[in-house]
């Protein structure tokens, strides 16, 4: 079923090029056209999309609306989640830049040029202290 819902007033809604009041398309169409769709979720998650996607008002499929912004928030979390997963993969895979490199190496030659003056500072300390 292809519903499409243009120029949203305040007042009025064009639904499929059909200009109708817009309590009349929240109240009483909305709930029809989910009750065609008989149990099948996916075609009343495409309707419910449809009218959320416009800004109106689901208040009158409480249980089919509830549904769906479940739906929706559990395919935006596994979004989320495979997003997170391809960036720390992505990340894995990185090669360094040169520059990247040369930091890590300064890094790295610092940090041993701290140990052996810490190591020559406790010798010269333990030969002066009398033992």
């Amino acid at each position: 079923m292809q519903i499409t819902i243009t120029k949203v007033l305040k007042n009025e809604v064009t639904v499929s090029g059909q200009t109708l009041s817009r309590e009349y398309v929240e109240a009483i169409m909305l709930p029809v056209l989910i009750a065609q769709c008989g149990t099948v979720r996916g075609r009343q998650f495409e309707i419910v999309k449809a009218f959320d996607e416009a800004g109106l008002s689901l208040a009158a499929i409480p249980e089919v609306a509830r549904e769906y912004a479940i739906d929706k928030a559990e395919k935006a979390r596994e979004r989320l989640r495979q997003q997170a997963e391809a960036n720390a993969h992505a990340e894995r895979l990185r090669e360094a830049t040169p520059r990247e490199l040369a930091q890590a190496k300064a890094d790295k030659e610092a940090r041993a040029a701290a140990i052996r003056e810490h190591g020559e500072r406790v010798r010269a300390a333990s030969r002066n202290s009398g033992w």
